[in-house]
């Protein structure tokens, strides 16, 4: 089993990856193209997927330990 520090770091590793694609994607919707219609559609599933990320994060505060036996 993975210690829940290695858990922790690998998790925010990722998110500062996202974080700098959504970045990214800001930049060039600024200053290299418009966005589509299809880029909204992405947006919206970026959306949907942190909502339910920062739900699940908040939720792991509510587990309650119990041994296996």
């Amino acid at each position: 089993m993975a210690s829940t520090t290695s858990q922790y770091q690998k998790a925010l590793t990722a998110l500062t990856i996202i974080e700098q694609a959504v970045t990214d994607l800001g930049n060039t919707f600024t200053t290299i193209q418009p966005r589509t219609s299809v880029d909204d559609a992405m947006i919206d599933a970026l959306v949907a997927a942190a909502n339910s990320l920062a739900t699940n994060a908040t939720a792991l505060k509510n587990i309650v330990y119990t041994s296996e036996v």
